[in-house]
């Protein structure tokens, strides 16, 4: 009887410290729940944007292309739903995988974008960042909460109110 009770004792040890320290930070990955790949842009139109410097907001990453007619479209409603919000604690980053500078700075003019949240990614599919998001035809987004943990992936500009309770 001793040797069941220990066992039970045991087992209840077990569960007690199974479910104390669950505040762990997620693991880095590309799925809901997991933590976005952190990284830096340069561009000499637009600065730098580093995602380090937006822990305590919401961000956007949205990743698009001229030639890509739907992530093109996506991209001018992201920033025409964001404009409308005014939230004081969302950021957006939007990078352009154009074939040339040219093109990307042509679209973002036609398309009275906010260049100061456009980025042009020179390195193209060959980009750490193209990489490291796993992006491919089509492209895509994510909405990262406030300690940079991906809680949306690509939805719509239209939810983007929905998602971040306001």
């Amino acid at each position: 009887m001793k040797k069941v009770e220990s066992i039970f004792a045991l087992f209840v040890l077990f569960l007690m410290f199974s479910f104390a320290g669950n505040d762990r930070v997620p693991k880095t990955g590309l799925l809901v729940g997991e933590k976005a790949p952190e990284f830096q842009m340069s561009d000499s139109t637009a600065g730098t944007f580093d995602l380090k410097e937006h822990k305590g907001k919401y961000v956007v990453l949205n990743f698009w292309a001229s030639y890509d007619a739907p992530s093109r479209i996506s991209n001018v409603r992201f920033r025409q739903e964001i404009e409308k919000l005014n939230h004081q604690n969302l950021s957006f980053v939007s990078v352009s995988y154009d074939p040339n500078a040219v093109v990307f700075e042509e679209t973002v003019k036609l398309d009275d974008l906010d260049r100061n949240t456009q980025f042009y990614d020179k390195d193209g599919d060959a980009s750490s960042v193209y990489k490291a998001f796993r992006l491919k035809k089509g492209f895509g987004n994510y909405l990262l909460d406030q300690n940079g943990v991906i809680i949306a992936k690509n939805f719509s500009p239209e939810k983007l109110t929905e998602l971040i309770g306001q």
